[in-house]
């Protein structure tokens, strides 16, 4: 916890509170159009303890990709552990997809918006950025391998089955976007699950 202390006064905040505030604006926004102003007036924080806390945009930027980076381990990532998953905790893992892309206030991956919109122009938001990549990557390799070994979908290059999941996941964030109806995402995501099948 900070302790701000703007014109005499003491002030307190969570950082999580911030950076959700700051997660927020920048899906929404964008790197570029959105300002620590925003940020200030989003969050409630006083400006003075937001620079406190983060030194300027970039570092406020990458601890916002952190908790984002947080957020979806324990939504998405998480139940992949803890028990042996297989094929059907694929097809439960698309069910929150759908879930969060109907239902949440973003839509996409905020680790995609920030490779286009910061990578190669920041180190630490980069190692970041490969980090959320490289964990989606190996969770599904375990779900793959399991239900390869449980004869649940066909044993092709593990490899090649990890891309094509991959591959869903953004087809789907695609058709979220350009407006495609719930019942038709669904049923794209049923057949290219099926197609995965013996």
């Amino acid at each position: 916890m900070y302790i701000l202390l703007p014109m005499a006064r003491t002030r307190e905040f969570e950082p999580e509170t911030v950076l959700d505030a700051a997660l927020d604006l920048f899906w929404r926004k964008g790197y570029k159009a959105c300002s620590m102003a925003d940020v200030v007036r989003h969050s409630g924080v006083a400006r003075y303890g937001l620079y406190q806390a983060f030194k300027d945009k970039d570092q406020l930027y990458c601890a916002a990709l952190k908790r984002y980076q947080q957020k979806i381990h324990d939504h998405f990532v998480k139940p992949f552990s803890g028990r042996r998953a297989s094929y059907q905790s694929l097809v439960e893992h698309f069910d929150r997809v759908l879930d969060q892309l109907e239902n949440g206030e973003h839509q996409g991956c905020f680790a995609h918006q920030a490779a286009i919109e910061r990578g190669g122009k920041h180190p630490d938001v980069d190692k970041v950025i490969q980090c959320i990549f490289d964990n989606s990557r190996k969770s599904f390799q375990t779900v793959i391998e399991n239900a390869i070994e449980d004869g649940e979908i066909r044993p092709l290059p593990v490899e090649e089955l990890v891309i094509y999941v991959m591959g869903i996941q953004r087809a789907l964030i695609a058709m979220t976007k350009q407006n495609c109806a719930l019942d038709e995402r669904q049923n794209y995501v049923r057949c290219a699950l099926a197609l995965m099948k013996p």
